[in-house]
């Protein structure tokens, strides 16, 4: 990596850990932060070259009729053959770094920016990630969330935790680990985190 580049530190967990709400204290202390999933999402809309490799890979019916990406859909393709999971990611991950390191080569300024996926791990983890910070939460509570947040069904929401990393492969990988339970406090250990990264403790 380039010396004169501002360091990422990733943030990662399963779906429902509060990787947003980590961020967000982050963003509270002057960091930026690039958000993978959601340049996932606008890559798989609007990158003409990503959407036909999806389509050669699952088939048309990934998209809608006007050309938008069929989440719910896929996912059932995805419970018949969790295999595809790997596939569509080696698909669209290529173009996330490649937006990743636009963003990063443009900021200026900053200790370090954050990455944030669900998706970070050993197999897959970005060489431009210089440090990992995992957030562990309880499964019951990941859920709670989940419903809260996107109304998904039971099944739908037990489909992706399946397909996703266990909670081992992200801790046992982990530079840094945030408890995001229920009754764990968070801004400490973010402000924690962000001292010893910029060498304040």
């Amino acid at each position: 990596m380039t010396h004169n580049l501002i360091p990422f530190i990733g943030v990662t967990g399963g779906i429902g850990s509060g990787k947003s709400m980590i961020c967000r204290i982050f963003s509270c202390l002057g960091i930026p932060i690039f958000e993978a999933d959601k340049e996932a999402k606008t890559i798989l809309n609007e990158n003409e070259i990503v959407k036909k490799s999806i389509k050669e890979l699952l088939g048309n019916q990934a998209y809608t009729e006007n050309e938008v990406y069929n989440p719910t859909w896929v996912r059932v393709k995805i419970k018949e053959d969790p295999r595809l999971i790997a596939a569509i990611n080696s698909i669209v991950h290529p173009a996330v770094r490649h937006k990743a390191i636009e963003w990063q080569l443009s900021q200026k300024n900053k200790p370090f920016l954050v990455y944030e996926s669900a998706l970070i791990h050993s197999k897959n983890k970005p060489e431009i990630i210089t440090k990992l910070i995992v957030i562990k939460a309880d499964k019951a509570d990941r859920i709670k969330r989940i419903n809260m947040r996107d109304s998904l069904h039971p099944t739908d929401i037990q489909t992706i935790m399946a397909v996703q990393p266990s909670e081992e492969t992200y801790l046992n990988q982990a530079d840094y680990i945030i408890k995001n339970s229920n009754n764990d406090l968070i801004w400490p250990q973010v402000e924690k985190i962000y001292k010893s990264i910029t060498g304040l403790t």
